[in-house]
């Protein structure tokens, strides 16, 4: 699937889901996160394949034994900070992004053994995404969108673990103040 099926296959159930949850359309901050979790394995693996340090582009962040730590890292840091509508947002988006490149072989019962790399061997691919070439998405365009994409993304999450870490000590502060007035 290229990109834009990613974000589509994920938007698309979010979006639904909300309204009839909700009866009101997503934020502007949900179908962000949804989007960037659709999105997030390629964002990663592609680059990575194409500076050959992995087999071929859907390991790694398209591996559950790599995917399932980063969701459960996401879902509790979106629990701790009362956020967890984004937290599953992001976990939709990225666990979608993985039945989306296998659903064909899924829902014929076949589990690839990329899914399981690098606990399994990787068998040999036939080259490059369909969507990297000449027509579609040049791969060096794509990594460097990667990279500012995830660079901004990790400066945002530095800003943010250390707006909450600075509101939990402010926290910590207060409750040791108010222990010591009673």
């Amino acid at each position: 699937m290229s990109p834009l099926e990613h974000a589509l296959a994920a938007l698309i159930p979010v979006t639904i889901y909300i309204l009839l949850r909700r009866r009101r359309l997503p934020s502007k901050t949900i179908l962000s996160v949804v989007c960037f979790g659709s999105v997030f394995p390629d964002l990663v693996d592609k680059p990575v394949s194409y500076a050959n340090l992995t087999p071929w582009g859907r390991v790694f962040m398209h591996s559950l034994p790599f995917a399932i730590p980063v969701v459960l890292l996401v879902l509790v840091y979106a629990l701790m900070t009362n956020r967890l509508h984004l937290g599953a947002g992001f976990s939709v988006g990225y666990l979608l992004h993985l039945f989306g490149d296998w659903h064909t072989r899924l829902l014929n019962g076949d589990i690839p053994p990329d899914l399981f790399w690098p606990l399994t061997s990787v068998p040999t691919h036939p080259g490059p995404a369909h969507w990297w070439g000449p027509d579609n998405v040049n791969i060096i365009w794509w990594s460097i969108f990667s990279l500012t994409i995830l660079g901004i993304v990790a400066i945002r999450m530095g800003v943010d673990v250390s707006s909450q870490m600075n509101r939990s000590s402010s926290w910590d502060c207060l409750q040791i103040t108010n222990t010591d007035i009673i």
